[in-house]
């Protein structure tokens, strides 16, 4: 069965990849299941000399976030939670977000699809929870396109530590990461690491003498990295919600909800994402609240990552809005799949500010998942 399921993909891509590499965003996943969760922490503590307590200081933030995509032909759901505490001379603050959707498609394989959800939000200034559940329609799909990624990835080593005179063919490519995608389907590592070299020595581009133990080691530890992921697609939401709890102690009321996120990652070393909420009441002109975040990560070595992110925050009452600024520029520094160390600049920006407020971090960041 798995050969003529690969003779099909052969059949069905050889002569439209013959001549090109195939870019990451065409990859096709009948299942895509990421998870990421994330610590991060950093504290300083500071005992003036002088005996002025004005100048001591005890500092400290301490951050957690999940994030769960999860899509099949049928049906899909998306958990986003963040949180984060900070202590400034011994005073307590924390935020708190949730935010879950299951969608179910109105057909398989085809992108429109019914969905309901819940957001929570929470802050140490309101002392409160709000909670909000939604439902509506929405159109689009995510992928997970890491299989050809970590293809891609295997390639590009082989190729530039002399095992491959060139560059894998497209279809090649697509057969490796059809191979990655199946792993749960093998009885150990060991076996796939077998097909995968027998794919790459088949293709007639391995120099004299094979794959060595150093390059199946280094396709073994890209294969069994959990830590790196990529994926593509969008997905736009529109629907009414309403505010079972209101932090700040108002009446509940209904909600006209909106939502889009769109991902890309055009190699292996990068990935893009934009995400935007847009909530309100029904008169929406005069009062609403919008989110905006984008991100970009670029690996520029295998253990050092280049990341810069934005988000922005308008809450919109009566008319009259108030803008929330925050802009960060971070290199990630892993000596390890599961732990990494962060050195960044924060620019933040919110109302009644004067100025910018900058920030200069060091952190450690623990991957869970």
């Amino acid at each position: 069965m798995r050969g003529f399921l690969l003779g099909l993909l052969v059949a069905a891509l050889g002569p439209a990849l013959a001549a090109y590499a195939v870019p990451l965003c065409s990859y096709q996943s009948p299942l895509t299941d990421l998870s990421d969760l994330a610590l991060s922490f950093s504290y300083e503590y500071h005992n003036d000399p002088y005996g002025l307590a004005a100048e001591d200081k005890s500092n400290g933030d301490f951050a957690v976030s999940y994030v769960r995509l999860y899509d099949r032909p049928e049906y899909g759901f998306d958990i986003d939670v963040d949180g984060e505490m900070a202590v400034v001379r011994d005073k307590l603050s924390y935020t708190l977000r949730a935010d879950g959707n299951y969608k179910r498609y109105f057909a398989s394989e085809e992108d429109l699809f019914a969905f309901t959800g819940a957001s929570a939000r929470s802050l140490s200034s309101s002392g409160a929870l709000g909670l909000t559940a939604s439902a509506g329609v929405g159109y689009g799909r995510f992928t997970d396109v890491t299989p050809l990624a970590t293809a891609t990835r295997i390639d590009t080593y082989l190729v530039r530590r002399g095992s491959l005179i060139d560059h894998l063919h497209a279809v090649d490519l697509q057969i490796l990461a059809y191979e990655i995608s199946s792993a749960a389907e093998y009885d150990s590592t060991a076996d796939l690491l077998t097909v995968v070299q027998d794919i790459i020595e088949d293709s007639g581009l391995v120099r004299e003498g094979g794959l060595d133990a150093i390059d199946i080691s280094e396709m073994t530890s890209y294969i069994q990295d959990d830590s790196f992921s990529r994926y593509c697609g969008w997905d736009g939401k529109i629907g009414l919600g309403y505010e079972i709890l209101d932090s700040s102690g108002g009446a509940n009321e209904f909600l006209v909800t909106a939502a889009f996120n769109y991902a890309f990652s055009t190699a292996p070393n990068t990935q893009f994402l934009v995400q935007g909420t847009l909530s309100g009441p029904p008169a929406l002109a005069t009062t609403n609240r919008i989110d905006v975040s984008t991100s970009y990560d670029y690996m520029a070595y295998e253990f050092v990552t280049l990341r810069a992110a934005y988000d922005f925050v308008r809450e919109t009452n009566a008319g009259t809005p108030t803008d929330i600024h925050k802009l960060s520029l971070d290199v990630v520094v892993t000596p390890l799949n599961t732990a990494s160390v962060v050195v960044g600049f924060v620019f933040e920006h919110r109302p009644y500010y004067t100025e910018w407020n900058v920030d200069a971090t060091l952190a450690i960041e623990i991957e869970l998942l």
